[in-house]
């Protein structure tokens, strides 16, 4: 079902008596929790008429149990199910055991007085199973999956233009790129800016790169750009950054690792004729990833990235085996790498 036609149906007081919220992205998800909240309870009946039960802790028969009682003072009970894991296959370290059996013949039958929500933060569910199939036969299903990145583009530029608020092109493309195109993690930073914004309404790009906090990941994405590009200084400038942050030589040798072999993987398949769908496919990488990879990995030639990647390979062993100053390590191979033709 479509997130935003279902929301508005719940803010009208349009109620199902039962809801599968499907997907992982925690922002829909808690947006969407918090709407379901509000249309079927009045503030002061949730302490008598709202349960909220994990299922990797609980079991579903207490759910259905509260679900199943007269509402007090009131005339809607809410019941939410998280995390059911019985509509997948995965395997969880609790072994509960459900009965399936009164949830079916729940669903069969639900009460009119109770709203049951199930909130499963899953890919996908196991559509062989018999309670899967009644749970998406009998529920109202609203997706809550990952955006693309092309969706979280127009999430974040809708948000902000429904808050009153312009922002540039190049600090959209910035906040983009420090926020990894994740909706949860953007949408987290968005009060800052708008704040910092005040009466003129406009989020430059300088507002951007000072309040948009930048992850190890992104200084590294940065980091492998000044040594592809032979910016001596300022690789090791920002290397000396990242040590005065307290992070672990070999933890930043890693991650350097992980973002050259995926340059390398990325420049081989796209010689193969890949396109940037089946190369975060292939990898099991997300899309955005992906798309940044490329656009850095066409500057420069194979070689170049090859090198670069044993370079640190030789520079990970070094470190393990305690072979000179771990924190001199990565200068090192900046300065011989630098020196290659």
């Amino acid at each position: 079902m479509n997130y935003a036609s279902e929301i508005a149906k719940l803010k009208q007081g349009k109620l199902a008596s039962v809801y599968l919220f499907l997907g992982t992205e925690s922002y829909l998800t808690d947006s969407a929790k918090q709407t379901l909240i509000d249309a079927v309870l009045k503030p002061d009946e949730m302490d008598l008429n709202f349960g909220n039960y994990d299922m990797e802790e609980v079991l579903v028969g207490v759910a259905l149990d509260d679900a199943e009682s007269v509402p007090f003072f009131g005339d809607k009970r809410l019941v939410i199910i998280d995390r059911p894991t019985f509509l997948t296959a995965e395997k969880t370290k609790q072994k509960l055991e459900h009965d399936l059996v009164w949830l079916e013949n729940y669903l069969k039958n639900p009460p009119e007085f109770t709203v049951l929500a199930f909130f499963a933060p899953y890919e996908k569910l196991d559509e062989r199973k018999k309670i899967t199939k009644l749970v998406k036969k009998v529920a109202t299903t609203i997706d809550v999956k990952a955006l693309s990145e092309k969706e979280t583009r127009s999430f974040l530029k809708e948000t902000i233009d429904n808050e009153g608020f312009q922002i540039s092109p190049e600090a959209f493309e910035l906040f983009i790129q420090l926020t990894d195109a994740k909706l949860s993690l953007a949408m987290g930073e968005l009060p800052k800016l708008f704040l910092y914004a005040g009466d003129s309404q406009t989020i430059t790009k300088q507002a951007v790169n000072d309040l948009v906090p930048k992850s190890l990941e992104q200084n590294i994405f940065a980091l492998v750009e000044y040594v592809l590009k032979k910016r001596v200084s300022d690789a090791l400038s920002l290397y000396q950054d990242l040590l005065l942050q307290k992070e672990d030589p070999i933890k930043i040798n890693a991650i350097l690792m992980t973002q050259f072999r995926l340059l390398v993987q990325v420049k081989i398949l796209e010689k193969k004729g890949y396109q940037q769908g089946d190369i975060a496919s292939a990898l099991k990488v997300h899309p955005y990833r992906v798309k940044l990879a490329i656009q850095q990995a066409r500057k420069f030639e194979e070689k170049v990235l090859k090198d670069a990647f044993h370079g640190l390979i030789e520079t990970e062993y070094r470190l393990k085996t305690g072979k000179g100053d771990k924190e001199m390590q990565f200068e090192l191979f900046v300065l011989q790498f630098s020196a290659l033709k």
